[in-house]
């Protein structure tokens, strides 16, 4: 797994386009786009990550929006609290940027797509960004009755794909035309699973949910499963993970995603990807990366 040289590109075309979901929440989705990304752009790779929910935790994080929570950071938020200014406003302040422009101006034009992509700290990786106003893209799709509400995306991918090698899609939990569209603008549906009840019930539902939705657009899917913050000695992993191989076979990815709290936490907390980091976490992103690379590259 050799990274390349910063700023050298090895350009392909035309993109790969990656759609993370699952109807559960907290099970990684954000942070294994955000990691998929910063990887791709290590390795020379043009990635644009599209941020599909309004939490906007992509847009937060590899938009570089808003400061780390350094020691340097807190002593200057007490500064002003000191000073009079409200606690709430403080750290609102230092955590969240709006942005001016995001996805919901995209599905409802999809040639404003290069006028919303925003160039990010990180090497060779673009964003188009999200914010709360995607709820009232989903309201402004329900009442488009056309076909063209679920192939916004499609048309909008058409005119930035060839500049790209991957595009990943973060999704909400939701189940939304908006969903909908980056479902079928995508090569590939990645659902990633936290071995517990409550997820492994929202991947049913997603896989359920994702062949009923491309069965009706007559759209090929490729889908596979990605086990997340997995326990290296919890018992059930042990049982489950062989159990789900057995029947899902090359559904689910070699790699799995270790549960590591540390690097985790201090990745999150200084607004890094611990992709970054020589850790075990950190390094089973980069076994991902290299598995998706292998998966989609060589089928050209």
């Amino acid at each position: 797994m050799q990274i390349r040289k910063q700023g050298e590109i090895k350009m392909n075309k035309t993109a790969k386009i990656i759609n993370i979901s699952n109807v559960s929440g907290g099970v990684g989705k954000s942070t294994t786009a955000i990691e998929l990304a910063t990887y791709f752009g290590m390795q020379g790779k043009k990635v644009l990550i599209v941020d599909a929910d309004m939490q906007a935790s992509a847009t937060d994080c590899i938009g570089a929006k808003g400061q780390p929570l350094t020691i340097k950071e807190l002593q200057a938020m007490d500064e002003k609290i000191e000073s009079g200014t409200n606690f709430i406003n403080v750290l609102d302040e230092c955590l969240i940027e709006n942005v001016a422009s995001d996805l919901c101006e995209v599905l409802d034009d999809p040639d404003m797509i290069e006028d919303v992509i925003v160039p990010t700290e990180h090497m060779n990786v673009s964003l188009l960004p999200a914010s709360i106003r995607l709820c009232q893209a989903d309201k402004n799709l329900s009442d488009d009755r056309t076909r063209s509400a679920v192939d916004r995306l499609v048309c909008a991918f058409e005119n930035v794909q060839d500049r790209y090698d991957y595009i990943l899609i973060d999704n909400s939990p939701a189940q939304t035309l908006v969903s909908t569209n980056t479902l079928l603008a995508s090569d590939l549906n990645i659902i990633p699973v936290k071995l517990d009840r409550k997820s492994i019930k929202g991947m049913i539902v997603s896989l359920k949910n994702t062949i009923t939705i491309a069965k009706r657009n007559k759209k090929n899917v490729d889908l596979k499963v990605l086990f997340t913050m997995v326990s290296p000695r919890g018992k059930t992993e042990k049982n489950l993970i062989p159990w789900f191989r057995k029947h899902m076979d090359d559904m689910i990815f070699q790699t799995i995603i270790p549960y590591q709290k540390k690097p985790t936490q201090d990745a999150s907390m200084m607004n890094r990807q611990v992709v970054l980091t020589n850790t075990n976490v950190g390094n089973a992103y980069k076994s991902l990366g290299e598995e998706i690379i292998a998966l989609l590259e060589n089928k050209d």
